[in-house]
């Protein structure tokens, strides 16, 4: 329960708490008070995950599997949309079951409900499953309160103190155990003006203890007429009332239900009001609440007054004026809001009444439900692997066909499960130990069980290293968890039979045809750059301005040439990709060549349409390509330098020179050939000098550039993909940040050929690659030399000659 106090009262947080200062460092209270000579602090909510597992500091795992269960534990959120459609039967004797009924419930699959929309459907089964879950887990809930009022019991008992409060709900828990409605308290309303005779004589509220009472049942606070003079003016008021009038609509409903206003629709709803009502909040004024006046006891006073002695709380800035340095009255202000506020966000059923209100369509439910029930463990997957490998329910495999596949599969293969199956964001893992030489041979294995028993067309099952120890270990601390490189042991992730990425010819054919357009504009350019060709040009056309025959099949003819060698050796490239796909079996996607103005094609981009075997098989697929054009553009570069020098240069395209010097590895090629080619004197002014080059030493030159470029360990890239290969997923994210924000500062403030390759990476190679079947073992020394070499080769072809 404390997670859904955490979450929830982040909605209004920042509204509730805007001018005041706010704690959550005791477990179990939103609004607590603390020490009075603090500096009040704004509050910071840490990141939290719901219905997964807890913070450090919750004391819970609510993330554990039960005997049987692969779902992850916790998701009350999701009755909210059960609630939305029956919001008038929704009261706490409707929701209590007997725990026979629960169990009985919890093994019974949901029933799909009947529905022309899908998406409805498939949102009502959601709700459905969620809400058996969280009945099941309601009896557990009572169970453990039952044990924690028998321990206080006999603890009052032993003190001699009275236990009638303490009898009562225990009455009303067992009742609720029994399917029978708990018995309502009557609690005598007192007013704000009552004397201090009628608070002795009035029951007794137990603020800690308030998920017994019918909250659900007491009726929404009366608009009060209220003066609202005395806020005008007020700084911290009209702030407060800025954000309450630009606040989404879904966090207005939300508050107004908090604060007790009626309202018909949002247009209705006064906001004023709705900020004067969360100024006297943070007063510690509740007279605006329809609530039983609560009396506290003086043990629980007690309690407050050590929460504040050990500054586990701190108090509004305006209730330790009042107080005027009486603790005990700010006690009792910690105990009202925890009374008012706290006690409406940890009852569940309360709780659903207030968002179910606020709720305006069942998307919005929907998303806030996937938002809640992501855990640590699921963005940790989210940044792993790619959107590919999480499928819409009905891909993924089922509970039932992973518990075969642990039961029938495993103990043939000798996997030595530590874990039972676990559900998390596009499957289930299961951790354990395996006695094979490698891990190729347990995915061997274990496919031809899976053949065996029927499975093979249900999952895929990857050897990945342990992510989940990590995602746990560093639950709330960000990017940190990314810089772990050492192995946690193996993990089984069982994903569904489809999990590269779709295909989308009609796109992608559009996209290459742009890319063969610009590379034949590539081709053209460079002669326009030799003065004298660029002088036959403009002579043609003005004859075509004339009305004249004009002639420029010569540009064409001279064009030619260069735009075949320079898709030639992009198509090596790609060449060299699909040999060593061969090799390893593995099927790629048809390239799709991206366009660019400056180098022609930015890169082809090709996809994998089957997973790799392991580490290995996906390194020599991505080194293959781009190792294969760096040694084809080097070979015509060379062989275009020497033929330049028994060329006619008035019938050569023509380069800027400092784009010839651009490439440290290139502009020495040229130089050594060419001697002199790129010479300029000390002081003089490079801007406008053109060399004139044969166009295969032209095409020779733009491909290294481009095939460097692919070398980056960026995105889904080759270098990318050699990147996880050598250093796995987490180093490979790191880098890729690197190498992301040092393309953007050379883009800005050197070439525009990095600002084009960033904006590329951007919008077609973002995240990560498919994952290999067996990423588990690591690659060889030799390999990992390789790549190496591979990285200083673009690093040389990319950085300026000097």
């Amino acid at each position: 329960m404390m997670q859904v106090l955490k979450v929830l009262g982040l909605l209004p947080v920042a509204l509730l708490t805007r001018s005041e200062a706010f704690t959550t460092s005791r477990s179990g209270a939103l609004f607590s008070v603390g020490n009075p000579l603090a500096k009040p602090t704004t509050f910071r909510p840490k990141p939290v995950y719901f219905f997964g597992r807890n913070n450090k500091d919750d004391g819970e795992d609510t993330g554990s599997v039960e005997e049987g269960e692969g779902e992850k534990k916790g998701p009350f959120f999701a009755r909210i949309l059960k609630k939305r459609e029956n919001v008038s039967e929704a009261t706490v004797a409707e929701t209590s079951v007997a725990p026979n009924a629960v169990l009985e419930a919890t093994s019974t699959p949901p029933k799909q409900p009947e529905s022309a929309a899908e998406k409805a459907k498939q949102l009502r089964a959601q709700a459905e499953r969620a809400r058996l879950e969280a009945e099941r887990m309601d009896a557990e809930l009572t169970l453990s309160k039952i044990e924690k009022l028998e321990r206080q019991l006999q603890v009052a008992k032993t003190k001699g103190e009275s236990i009638d409060e303490i009898q009562r709900q225990l009455e009303n828990l067992q009742a609720k155990l029994r399917g029978e409605p708990p018995k309502p308290v009557i609690v005598p309303k007192v007013t704000p003006k009552a004397n201090v005779e009628e608070k002795k004589t009035a029951a007794v509220i137990q603020p800690s203890q308030t998920t017994d009472l019918d909250i659900a049942s007491t009726p929404m606070g009366t608009q009060l007429t209220l003066d609202l003079e005395q806020y005008m003016g007020n700084d911290d008021f009209e702030e407060t009332l800025s954000l309450v009038e630009n606040a989404p609509n879904f966090i207005k409903k939300f508050l107004a239900n908090l604060m007790e206003i009626d309202y018909d629709t949002v247009a209705d709803l006064n906001t004023t009001e709705l900020a004067a009502r969360i100024a006297m909040t943070g007063a510690g004024d509740f007279s605006f609440s329809n609530r039983p006046k609560p009396v506290f006891t003086e043990s629980q006073i007690d309690d407050a007054l050590m929460r504040l002695e050990t500054s586990k709380v701190t108090c509004p800035d305006k209730i330790v004026e009042e107080a005027a340095g009486d603790k005990r009255k700010m006690a009792e202000y910690i105990l009202e809001m925890e009374y008012y506020i706290e006690s409406r966000l940890t009852n569940e059923d309360d709780l659903i009444s207030i968002i179910t209100k606020a709720g305006e369509d069942e998307e919005l439910m929907k998303g806030l439900i996937d938002i809640l029930n992501t855990t640590a463990l699921d963005q940790y997957i989210t940044a792993l692997y790619p959107k590919c490998t999480r499928k819409e329910d009905g891909q993924e495999p089922t509970l039932a066909q992973v518990q075969s596949f642990a039961s029938n599969v495993l103990p043939k293969v000798k996997f030595q499960a530590s874990s039972k199956p676990e559900k998390v964001l596009g499957g289930y893992i299961v951790t354990g130990t395996y006695n094979y030489e490698s891990g190729d041979a347990l995915i061997e294995a274990i496919d031809k069980e899976l053949v065996k028993t029927g499975l093979a067309d249900k999952m895929t099952v990857l050897l990945v290293d342990d992510f989940s120890k990590i995602a746990k270990a560093a639950e709330g601390e960000e990017m940190e968890i990314y810089f772990t490189s050492e192995s946690e042991g193996p993990l089984l992730y069982i994903m569904g039979t489809d999990v590269v990425r779709e295909a989308k010819p009609v796109q992608l054919s559009i996209v290459s045809g742009l890319g063969f357009a610009t590379s034949w504009y590539l081709s053209i350019y460079p002669f326009l750059l030799n003065p004298a060709l660029s002088q036959r040009v403009e002579e043609q056309l003005a004859v075509a301005d004339a009305g004249m025959t004009y002639d420029l099949e010569w540009l064409t003819d001279l064009s030619v040439p260069l735009f075949f060698c320079y898709l030639g050796i992009q198509i090596l490239h790609e060449i060299g990709h699909r040999i060593a796909a061969a090799v390893y079996d593995v099927k790629l996607s048809a390239p799709t060549l991206v366009p660019s103005l400056v180098t022609g094609i930015t890169s082809s981009v090709t996809s994998f349409k089957s997973l790799p075997k392991n580490r290995e098989a996906l390194f020599d697929i991505s080194l293959a390509g781009p190792l294969l054009g760096v040694i084809a553009s080097l070979v015509a570069l060379a062989i275009g330098s020497q033929l330049t020098l028994s060329s006619d240069p008035a019938t050569l395209p023509s380069l800027p020179i400092d784009i010839l010097r651009q490439s440290t590895l290139g502009g020495s090629i040229i130089d050594t050939i060419i001697q002199g080619a790129l010479y300029v004197p000390d002081g003089a002014s490079s801007s406008g000098l053109m060399v004139s080059l044969h166009p295969l030493a032209v095409a020779g030159y733009i491909s290294l550039i481009v095939n460097a470029l692919a070398l980056l360990p960026v995105g889904t890239t080759d270098g990318g993909r050699m990147a996880i290969s050598m250093f796995g997923r987490n180093p490979k994210i790191v880098l890729g940040y690197l190498t992301m924000v040092v393309l953007l500062f050379t883009g800005f403030f050197g070439s525009d050929l990095f600002l084009f390759y960033f904006a590329f990476v951007i919008a077609f190679q973002t995240g990560n690659e498919v994952p290999a079947r067996n990423e588990f073992d690591e690659m060889g020394a030799f390999r990992i030399a390789l790549g190496g070499l591979a990285y200083a080769t673009a690093f040389l072809a990319l950085v300026p000659f000097y």
